[in-house]
């Protein structure tokens, strides 16, 4: 006769949430501190790129028609691409905290591509002095 042993099943269940509730805390931890320092980060390159005077190189540039229909300039538009750097990089170590798991390969590959664009908004704008 087969039993059913619901004593070991209520131990498993107790066992994999006692498991899980903690790395789902130091998830929310990692999440929140992340989020403001991506921030900060944000506000700290807009910042730096205004004070050099990126703007006005870009307005030299070709990209001024782009950005003039746009309400951006282009030291916020380095400034979020900086914050969403540092935020993809918060989110791939959060999700780090349950294990090796997809979303943390595909954040991987997002922000091995990131340089990329910081290079491609980079070679659009004219060198100090030039234009």
């Amino acid at each position: 006769m087969l039993g059913i042993n619901i004593q070991e099943g209520l131990t498993d269940a107790w066992t994999g949430i006692a498991s899980f509730v903690p790395k789902f805390l130091g998830f929310l931890v990692i999440l929140v501190v992340g989020f403001f320092i991506a921030k900060l980060n944000q506000r700290l390159v807009d910042g730096l790129l205004e004070r050099v005077g990126f703007d006005r190189w870009v307005e030299r540039g070709s990209l001024r028609e782009a950005l003039a229909r746009s309400r951006f300039d282009a030291s916020d538009v380095l400034g979020l691409l900086a914050f969403w750097t540092v935020f993809l990089l918060v989110l791939q170590l959060a999700f780090g905290v349950f294990g090796p798991n997809p979303i943390s390969d595909l954040l991987f590959g997002i922000i091995s591509y990131l340089p990329n664009v910081f290079v491609a908004v980079a070679r659009v704008t004219p060198p100090c002095g030039k234009a």
